[in-house]
């Protein structure tokens, strides 16, 4: 296996989350990445999590369960989800007690029990330990895990943590994590391609609608021109610089984190291009939009702007400006400096005015 910078730990491995409905199916794209790949997450029917799974027909449910059979036998571990933030009336109750019970035995009776659950819920994190001691219980990175005496805090419910993601840029707040947890008996997890905002106070309310249908709640609030994300007005007010002030971390730079983490989190199951995201950080280079890595990225709405990869300078992670600085932004202008240089913009189309006439026009 080949090594980080550190020397001392292997090269973290990845996990990918299960998505329906792409250009090619899931295991026909997972099983050329296999050796980089250590777990994949995903949510089941019945079960709330931070974004639902609608499967709509026995068809689905069937796709679901065949690939996660497949992963099984590949020796994936399974990362089941309970990452709401938001559990409704039900939280805390007997009745989710009672659901989470009849999953699990569900799953067991398919051969699908999970190596790990991924949760923001200390209620669930205990209910799932008390019914299944083996399973792995992770604190989701909604849980906004931003130092060790948090962790600390919820280290009797919890195995292993996502690192808050405004703080992963960050080396030596890293390698301090890194440290609290291998002395404590802990992993310690981070989620490499967020799209969001660092340090975003739309966060919560964002989640909150995801956990109570995000496409319905999407549209209610455009009514009152309220976006459901703080990133979507970004992108509308052509703020790029902000999405450099944020917490993804370039595949060029994984090397400086890997030491560190027993897993890597790509998120890829509401991307257009999931493989592109795979590839690119297995391959720890990519030759293209950064906005195509990250989720939410924007790519295709805002197709005419796009920010160049292999523009950016040698020294951008270890000089501060992806770590430190955004932190408690002073608007040095270092960021602008970075975004003058990265920054692609498509030109508007022309049109050619014509007196001739035009027919059969279809809109």
């Amino acid at each position: 296996m080949n090594r980080g910078n550190a020397g001392s730990k292997p090269v973290a491995k990845f996990a990918i989350g299960y998505f329906f409905n792409k250009k090619k199916p899931f295991v026909e794209i997972i099983e050329k990445y296999l050796p980089h790949i250590a777990e994949i997450y995903f949510p089941w029917p019945g079960l709330l999590s931070a974004r639902q799974i609608h499967v709509d027909n026995g068809e689905m449910l069937d796709a679901l369960t065949a690939d996660l059979k497949w992963c099984r036998e590949h020796r994936l571990a399974l990362d089941l989800l309970m990452n709401a933030t938001c559990y409704g009336d039900a939280g805390g109750t007997v009745d989710q007690q009672l659901a989470i019970g009849r999953s699990l035995e569900q799953m067991d009776k398919a051969g699908l029990l999970p190596e790990v659950v991924t949760t923001t819920s200390p209620f669930v994190a205990r209910v799932i330990k008390m019914a299944a001691p083996q399973i792995e219980i992770r604190a989701s990175v909604n849980m906004r895990l931003n130092s060790t005496l948090a962790m600390e805090y919820i280290s009797d419910f919890f195995d292993s943590f996502y690192m808050g993601r405004d703080l992963q840029r960050d080396l030596p707040t890293l390698k301090h994590f890194s440290k609290w947890c291998t002395e404590n008996g802990k992993k310690l997890c981070l989620l490499a391609n967020s799209g969001c905002l660092r340090n975003c106070p739309w966060q919560t309310f964002h989640e909150t609608l995801l956990a109570h249908d995000f496409q319905r709640a999407f549209h209610d609030c455009r009514r009152i021109d309220v976006p459901s994300v703080l990133c979507s007005k970004m992108f509308k007010e052509r703020r790029f610089v902000e999405f450099l002030r944020a917490s993804w971390i370039r595949p060029e730079d994984l090397h400086r984190v890997e030491p560190y983490v027993a897993a890597i989190k790509l998120s890829t199951r509401d991307v257009p291009d999931p493989e592109l995201i795979i590839k690119a950080y297995t391959e720890r280079k990519f030759n293209g939009n950064l906005f195509k890595l990250i989720d939410p990225g924007f790519s295709n709405t805002y197709s005419r702007f796009s920010l160049d990869n292999t523009a950016f300078p040698p020294d951008w992670f270890d000089s501060g400006i992806a770590g430190l600085c955004a932190i408690n932004c002073t608007h040095c202008g270092r960021c602008e400096q970075v975004m003058d240089k990265v920054l692609r913009e498509k030109p508007l189309p022309t049109f050619a005015l014509s007196a001739d006439r035009v027919d059969n026009i279809t809109i």
